[in-house]
């Protein structure tokens, strides 16, 4: 090895898109990444976190068959790193069948060792303390190099001690040769990095040049500029190259928005992955360029230093030789990736896609159908829909019935037009009158007011599922946020369905996301008539969300306040809303709760969204 060149190393990030349980298919992703890193002459390759198993496990975790298949395929990743170095996610085991958070350090064919995370989050959609230890041992990884002669850098005697995860690959030798020190590192999980004075910090007191944060960090509006935000803090306070390896992917209401980077000691991105994309990420990293000043930790905590064996002389890969370029292709590509400014309506639009494209496509389904309305929300839902999964995979329906306007049927066939999606028309009329027919000796006043209103929606919601039973389709529902908070809809109707794709959208992003694909797309996509009219859902005559509701950017705004931020009314008084308007919104949300609850899943853009995010009781006497 060139001395002058001993203290670079090219790094790289797999930011792969995992499924949950699909072992198979997960090792393949990771094999074919290290495939890809190998050709490229990389050092170290970082995978995101459980990138084995797939992350949230949740309750699998509690199945042990579950976990000793995780640890199996663990085993065949082992296999695949002649030549490389590979920091893998996992779930370990111990003697006492407790389960770990782990991360598994890999070489050349040889187990070295496993970190567990210490920092279990369990708040918002994390719930680590239910499945996971926290980790007590914390370890520096020592990567390095033989060589012949004396007086070559600095020689360390290879150690057999690592954290035994199983025995049959651990290496035994060292052929009675010297270990180089060329590079030492720590590794850390996600919420580690997050806490202050973590285990990265007894890395960095230890002498880690670079600390590795394998991450499964979830999107939420602006939280890929949180996360370059702290790294940048961790990367000044440890004086060390931080590499955010992070997930990308949908899995249930999660999305995983990768935007992986590598952070310099000063803080400054030195590569950096793509938004919504599965990504290679690729950097030369040179150590000697920052000096390394000592680093305190205010609670010294014991470090294992786990030193991991090159390949013996008779193994060793005749790979292309390196050479370190300042601002070299590799680096600047990604670093262009990370930084082009993307604002948060584009953002959360991408977001939607890549949660919708995952859920449908890893739950098994090909094609999906909504209903068409004619209004704003099913018209999002809509183009959505067709730029994750193709136009060819989309099906709308209209299903007038007598209050519906012949703006709003109008404008339902234009969408489907302009989508050039398979259009249905299914007037509800018939339907309507047989159920009134049916229910009028019972009821005095025959099937009036907010009994027939319901019933049209549940019409409709009866009409979508005997499609999907029929041909197989998963029906998306087409909610926004703003309308499930305050119960605004009908169950077993418009909420009856497989997915809601905007159920975390608040109505006046809905708004933005509509005139950011017009824009984007340079045409009306969705037609203008769509955006101007005011919403309305249509079920009795000359109906208005506001014969109900406050306007919306009024709504959305209380909203934010009690759900996101749990204000009191005290608090949202502030704004300028009056304490009645307050009050009666807060009283549908509250009271809403039961009607949530069996509402299908939706993709999660709020940093607060109705599921595992809030969890509030059904039976509840407390008022604000």
């Amino acid at each position: 090895m060139n001395k002058e060149n001993k203290k670079i190393l090219r790094v790289a990030i797999g930011q792969i898109n995992q499924t949950v349980g699909d072992f198979a298919g997960n090792i393949v992703k990771i094999k074919t990444a290290i495939d890809s890193a190998i050709e490229k002459s990389v050092d170290i390759i970082a995978f995101p976190e459980l990138a084995v198993c797939g992350y949230p496990a949740e309750d699998l975790l509690f199945k042990e068959h579950f976990i000793k298949e995780n640890i199996k395929g663990l085993k065949k990743i082992v296999e695949h790193t002649r030549g490389i170095t590979a920091i893998v996610g996992f779930v370990d085991m111990d003697k006492k069948g407790e389960i770990y958070n782990a991360a598994g350090v890999l070489s050349d064919r040889h187990f070295y060792g496993a970190y567990y995370k210490m920092m279990l989050p369990n708040y918002s959609v994390f719930d680590e303390k239910r499945y996971f230890n926290a980790g007590e041992k914390n370890s520096i990884f020592i990567l390095g190099d033989f060589v012949n002669g004396v007086g070559v850098g600095k020689k360390k005697h290879a150690t057999k001690e690592c954290v035994i995860f199983a025995n049959d690959f651990l290496r035994q030798e060292s052929n009675g040769e010297e270990l180089l020190s060329r590079a030492e590192f720590g590794v850390v999980i996600c919420e580690d990095l997050w806490v202050d004075n973590g285990p990265y910090m007894a890395q960095a007191a230890g002498g880690a040049d670079i600390i590795f944060n394998i991450s499964a960090s979830p999107y939420h509006a602006g939280k890929s500029k949180e996360r370059v935000d702290l790294a940048r803090d961790r990367a000044r306070e440890t004086n060390a190259v931080i590499v955010y390896a992070n997930l990308i992917g949908g899995q249930d209401e999660l999305v995983f928005d990768g935007a992986s980077f590598i952070v310099d000691p000063r803080g400054e991105i030195i590569a950096g992955g793509k938004h919504f994309e599965e990504d290679l990420v690729i950097a030369d990293i040179n150590l000697d360029k920052f000096k390394k000043a000592p680093v305190v930790q205010k609670k010294q905590n014991t470090l294992k230093r786990i030193y991991i064996f090159p390949a013996l002389k008779q193994e060793k890969i005749n790979l292309v030789k390196k050479k370190f370029i300042e601002n070299s292709n590799i680096q600047q590509g990604n670093v262009n990736s990370l930084t082009k400014k993307m604002g948060n309506i584009e953002e959360i639009y991408r977001a939607l896609v890549l949660g919708t494209k995952d859920y449908v496509i890893k739950n098994g389904f090909k094609k999906i159908i909504l209903g068409l309305s004619g209004g704003i929300d099913s018209a999002l839902t809509a183009v959505i829909a067709c730029e994750a999964l193709g136009k060819e995979n989309v099906i709308g329906v209209t299903m007038p019935s007598p209050y519906s306007s012949s703006e709003t049927f109008n404008d339902a066939k234009k969408i489907a037009q302009n989508l050039e999606i398979m259009f249905y028309e299914v007037p509800i009329e018939t339907a309507m009158n047989a159920y009134k027919e049916i229910l009028a000796p019972v009821f005095k006043d025959g099937a009036r007011g907010i009994v027939e209103e319901n019933l049209q929606a549940r019409i409709r919601g009866n009409i979508l599922m005997a499609f999907s039973n029929n041909y197989g389709w998963l029906v998306l529902t087409t909610g926004n946020k703003s309308e499930t908070a305050v119960g605004y809809s009908t169950l077993y109707g418009d909420t009856a369905g497989g997915f809601a794709v905007i159920k975390d959208v608040p109505k006046t992003v809905v708004y933005e996301l509509s005139n950011f694909i017009n824009k984007q797309t340079n045409r009306e996509l969705i037609p203008k008539t769509i955006i101007k009219r005011a919403p309305s859902a249509e079920l009795r005559p000359n109906q208005k969300d506001t014969d109900s509701l406050p306007e919306y950017n009024i709504l959305d705004q209380i909203l934010k306040l009690y759900i996101e931020e749990d204000k009191s009314i005290i608090d949202i008084q502030k704004t300028g809303a009056g304490k009645t308007v307050i009050k009666n919104i807060i009283n549908l949300v509250d009271k809403s709760e039961y009607k949530r609850r069996q509402s299908p899943p939706g993709i999660r853009i709020t940093p607060k969204s109705f599921g595992k995010d809030r969890r509030l009781p059904i039976t509840n006497k407390y008022q604000e």
